[in-house]
C-alpha cells in the first residue's frame, strides 16, 4: 500500500531584487532563480523507509520540507492524513518554559488534547532520560538535551509519515541506537519514514532503499547497497574524506643508513590498487635501500588509520615472528594481509623502520618513516556490517 506519492516534484527558490541588506541588494545574482529540486518522482510504502543521501546543498532538506508541505512547491504529492517531522526540532521549544510545559504546547500545536500527552509521558520521559531539568527552562539545555525531549515526543505519536532531517546528529551514542531501535520498530508497526542523513550507518540500518540527490536531482534511486556504494565513490571521487591530521614525526638516525624508496600497494593478484573491498587479499610491498654492510633484524612498522586520526591496526615482523637481516643493496619486505577485514572508509597507512623494538618504543629514533603518506579507500557492503571491521560470525538458534 502506498502512503506517499510524490509526481514531478519541482522547488523553485525565488529572490526578489531589493530584498535583503543594503550590501546584498548590490549582488548582481538578486532577482534571478535556482532550483531547490528539478522534476522528482517516487513513491513510499506503508511500513517501508527510504534514505535521501547527498552532498550539502544536493537538496536533501528541501524535498523534505517540501513533502511537509512547508516551501511551495509545483507538481504533486500524495501524503497519508498522519504525517509528521522531525526537521527543526528547535521550532518546538519556547526557550522561557521548562521542557514539561514546551511538552504540553508541541501537544496543543499538534492538535491534541491535556489527556493525550498524560496517557503517553511517562514514556516520553523516560525515552527522553533529561531527568530533573524537564522542570528547568529550556534555555539551560544543552542542543543535545532539546534533541532528546523533542525526539521523544515525536517518535511516540500516532503516524502514516514521519519525515527526519538529521535530528540525530547532536545526539551521544546510545541516545542514537535508542531511537534506531524505536524507528524500526515503528516500521514495523507498518509507519513509513522519509529520512535525510549523512549518516551512512544509521542510513543503512533503517532503509531499504535510498534516493541519491545531485544539485535537485535525483540521480540514482535504488537499493541501499547500490545508492551507498555509487554515493562513496563520488565522494572519493571529489576528496569529500575529512583529512587526517599527522602526528609528529620520530627522530631521524644518520642520514642515509636506510632509506624506503617506494611503497606498493597489491591485490590478489599482484596489480597496483588504491582500492579494495573488504575481505580481499592486500599485499604491502616497502622496498628499501641498505647503505650498512649488515643490518641485523630491524624493525618494520605498519600502521593503518581511519580519516577520522584513529589508528585501527598496527604490525610488525616482529609481532609476526618474522626475522629480517639485510646487507648494502636494495630489499623488498612484503606485508601480505589474506583477508582484509576493515570496513568502508578512507585509510592512511604510515611505514617506518627501526634499529629495533626498544627504539620503536623508547628512543624514538627510526632509519627511515612515511607518515600517512599513502592512502587505501575500502569499500563495503551492508551485509558485512557496520563499523570498522568485519568479523565473519554465524547466528542460530540453540537447539
Amino acid at each position: 500500500m502506498v502512503n506517499l506519492e510524490v509526481k514531478n516534484l519541482v522547488v523553485r527558490y525565488d529572490t526578489p531584487r531589493g530584498a535583503g541588506t543594503l550590501f546584498s541588494q548590490s549582488d548582481p545574482f538578486q532577482g534571478e532563480s535556482h532550483w531547490g529540486l528539478q522534476p522528482i518522482s517516487f513513491s513510499l510504502n506503508k511500513g517501508q523507509a527510504i534514505g535521501i543521501v547527498g552532498d550539502n546543498g544536493a537538496g536533501k532538506s528541501s524535498l523534505l520540507r517540501a513533502v511537509a508541505g512547508l516551501i511551495p512547491f509545483e507538481g504533486e504529492i500524495i501524503r497519508p492524513p498522519k504525517c509528521l517531522t522531525a526537521i527543526d526540532l528547535n521550532l518546538l521549544f519556547h526557550p522561557d518554559f521548562s521542557g514539561y510545559e514546551n511538552l504540553f504546547m508541541m501537544n496543543a500545536c499538534h492538535g491534541y488534547p491535556d489527556s493525550h500527552l498524560h496517557e503517553i509521558l511517562k514514556t516520553i520521559l523516560e525515552f527522553a532520560a533529561i531527568g530533573q531539568f524537564i522542570h528547568r527552562p529550556v534555555r539551560e539545555y544543552s542542543a543535545g538535551m532539546r534533541m532528546r525531549l523533542g525526539i521523544a515526543y515525536i517518535l511516540y505519536q500516532q503516524f502514516d509519515l514521519l519525515l527526519i532531517d538529521e535530528v540525530l546528529s547532536v545526539g551521544d551514542l546510545a541516545f542514537q541506537r535508542q531511537c534506531m531501535g524505536r524507528m524500526r520498530d515503528l516500521i514495523r508497526e507498518g509507519s513509513s519514514l522519509l529520512i535525510a542523513s549523512h549518516n551512512m550507518s544509521e542510513i543503512a540500518h533503517l532503509c531499504d532503499e535510498l534516493l541519491l540527490l545531485e544539485s535537485g536531482q535525483v540521480i540514482m534511486h535504488s537499493d541501499t547497497d547500490q545508492v551507498l556504494g555509487e554515493y562513496l565513490k563520488r565522494c572519493e571521487e571529489k576528496g569529500l574524506y575529512a583529512p587526517s591530521v599527522l602526528p609528529p614525526a620520530p627522530r631521524g638516525l644518520s642520514p642515509d643508513q636506510i632509506n624506503i624508496e617506494f611503497v606498493r600497494l597489491l591485490n590478489f593478484d599482484n596489480h597496483e590498487v588504491k582500492t579494495i573491498s573488504s575481505g580481499e587479499t592486500l599485499k604491502i610491498e616497502v622496498t628499501v635501500k641498505i647503505n650498512l654492510d649488515q643490518v641485523y633484524n630491524p624493525l618494520f612498522r605498519l600502521e593503518f588509520f581511519r580519516n577520522d586520526n584513529l589508528m585501527v591496526m598496527a604490525t610488525n615482523n616482529y609481532r609476526l615472528k618474522e626475522r629480517i637481516d639485510l646487507s648494502r643493496g636494495e630489499a623488498t619486505l612484503v606485508f601480505e594481509f589474506e583477508k582484509l577485514n576493515l570496513l568502508a572508509s578512507l585509510y592512511t597507512i604510515s611505514i617506518s623502520i627501526w634499529p629495533d623494538e626498544y627504539a620503536s618504543l623508547v628512543t624514538n629514533e627510526a632509519y627511515d618513516w612515511r607518515v600517512r603518506e599513502f592512502e587505501l579507500i575500502v569499500r563495503s557492503h551492508r551485509a558485512q556490517g557496520t563499523g570498522m571491521v568485519n568479523s565473519p560470525a554465524k547466528c542460530y538458534l540453540k537447539a
